[in-house]
């Protein structure tokens, strides 16, 4: 018999020196997010929310209800950003 046993194991992988590790089974392609350092996370959650702000600008174009929440958002931006000085 050419194979006695075969054993799965979980190989980690990092491709960022370790502020991200990913997990995946011996022989599988697939991997799945195992650990993420805390300032790695907070940057991609920024990222996230820039994004989501991008789509709800886009969706204002459109959106009559949404263009006029933002400008409510803008003019309380403004006004806290007097308050503040």
């Amino acid at each position: 018999m050419l194979v006695d046993k075969i054993t799965e194991y979980t190989i980690y992988e990092s491709p960022d020196g370790g502020r991200t590790v990913y997990a995946r089974k011996s022989g599988q392609p697939d991997r799945y997010l195992h650990s993420i350092d805390p300032e790695t996370a907070r940057q991609l959650g920024k990222i996230a929310d820039d994004l989501m702000w991008t789509e709800i600008r886009n969706m204002a174009e459109h959106n009559e209800a949404l263009q006029k929440a933002i400008d409510n958002v803008i003019l309380i931006y403004r006004l806290s950003k007097e308050n503040a000085k």
